[in-house]
């Protein structure tokens, strides 16, 4: 036997178990790839559309959420079913009668529809509606569709049943209240924004944070991106049991479409007659603040407006606003607060989950850098703000989940329901 054939026959074996290897590997990136996903993220089936009666009371959709939520959370057991279903369900808070009587309609003279933002849930909402039920109005909030049970029920999620429920929420209040206000958080605030043009009866505004347009300009190809990629970023460990830390490219892509029917409805010629409270932060890496300043500037005219704008640089730029506006530092050295992030605004720095000292650190922006996610999560002495490029670059930082100056914020707030409500 030659040499030669010694020498093929060596190369047709390393080529036929080089080809053996690749079906191999072949085999199981597929494998990988049909791989089950986790519970949480895949769709509940439970949660993708608005299902609730058009006519129901208030309670009964309260009890059909906790029942749709207790069959579609994944993480739901007997030692926090309490603290998860709280945080995450709608809600009423009714005022004091003895001090803020109905009248003789059988209504309460005001009331506040409160709408919880993209990914979150309706405890962002909680401080707000607490202070609003003392000041005498019957608040409420709604549970978005896709929201409070698993991230995988945003992949599906369309933001007109946002819009289903938003609307139904203001029905079943009518009925219940003389001046109806609306308020929300990001994409909540964008929600009451589009209704407010829709239904003249709107008493007012409140809007913190509101995503009028989102910060990432590749968000309008989102919806393309969505039929290849389910999520934003990495999957997240989803510890935080009042929102979503994965977050899904539909999602975003649905944010996307309801700035777009905004938008569509100024170019019209409509207008935020109501006037407005909002409250957002100049250095916010979620939403587009100068577009949420030039449609409040340009498009919502009422002398009564109010505008609390958080900046580094506060009196860097002054603005041709009609009504009221007020512009606070967002540093506070002494409390090492570099600025004030997207989700910073609604919360009390008090409080026992987001707060100063709650139980939840916002460090996901370090998932792939260990030893800056550890010190993130166990160093309180770090600078807290937004997680923006140059913050990152500077520091070590926490981002900040609670406001500094909430106080004052709901102090002009209540100044502003007061020039408002009758």
């Amino acid at each position: 036997m030659s040499y030669n054939y010694y020498v093929v026959k060596s190369k047709t074996s390393i080529i036929t178990s080089g080809c053996i290897l690749l079906i191999l590997l072949g085999a199981v990136i597929v494998i990988a790839g049909c791989a089950t996903p986790s519970p949480r993220l895949q769709p509940s089936g439970l949660n993708t559309n608005f299902v609730v009666a058009e006519d129901a009371p208030f309670a009964t959709y309260i009890k059909e959420t906790r029942e749709m939520m207790i069959k579609a959370r994944v993480d739901v057991h007997d030692d926090n079913r309490d603290v998860v279903l709280k945080a995450n369900m709608p809600f009423e808070l009714r005022p004091d009668e003895g001090s803020f009587p109905k009248g003789k309609d059988g209504k309460y003279r005001k009331g506040i529809l409160l709408i919880h933002g993209l990914s979150d849930s309706p405890y962002l909402l909680q401080p707000l509606a607490r202070h609003l039920q003392k000041q005498g109005f019957l608040v409420r909030t709604i549970l978005l569709p896709g929201h409070g049970t698993v991230p995988g029920d945003l992949l599906n999620i369309r933001y007109q049943e946002w819009i289903r429920a938003v609307e139904y929420g203001i029905r079943a209040m009518k009925g219940e209240v003389t001046d109806l206000f609306l308020g929300g958080f990001s994409t909540g605030a964008a929600l009451s924004v589009l209704e407010s043009m829709k239904d003249k009866e709107i008493k007012g505004l409140v809007l913190i944070s509101p995503a009028l347009a989102v910060k990432d300009s590749k968000v309008a190809l989102a919806g393309m991106l969505s039929g290849f990629k389910d999520w934003v970023g990495d999957i997240q460990d989803d510890v935080d049991y009042a929102k979503y830390e994965t977050f899904a490219v539909n999602a975003a892509y649905q944010i996307y479409l309801l700035t777009r029917e905004i938008d569509a409805l100024l170019d019209q010629g409509r207008r935020i007659e109501a006037p407005v409270f909002a409250a957002l932060s100049q250095e916010d890496m979620t939403i587009d603040p100068e577009r949420a300043l030039f449609v409040l500037e340009q498009y919502a005219p009422s002398p009564r407006n109010v505008l609390v704008v958080y900046a580094k640089n506060p009196q860097g730029k002054s603005r041709p606003f009609g009504g009221k506006i007020y512009n606070e530092n967002s540093f506070i050295a002494d409390k090492k607060v570099l600025d004030f992030s997207h989700v910073a605004l609604p919360t009390p720095c008090d409080d026992r989950h987001y707060g100063s000292h709650g139980g939840y650190k916002s460090c996901l922006h370090y998932r792939n850098d260990q030893e800056k996610r550890r010190t993130c999560l166990l160093d309180d002495s770090i600078w807290k703000g937004e997680i923006s490029g140059d913050n990152l670059k500077a520091f070590t930082v926490r981002r900040l989940t609670c406001n500094p100056k909430y106080d004052g914020m709901i102090e002009k707030l209540d100044q502003f329901l007061k020039s408002v409500a009758r």
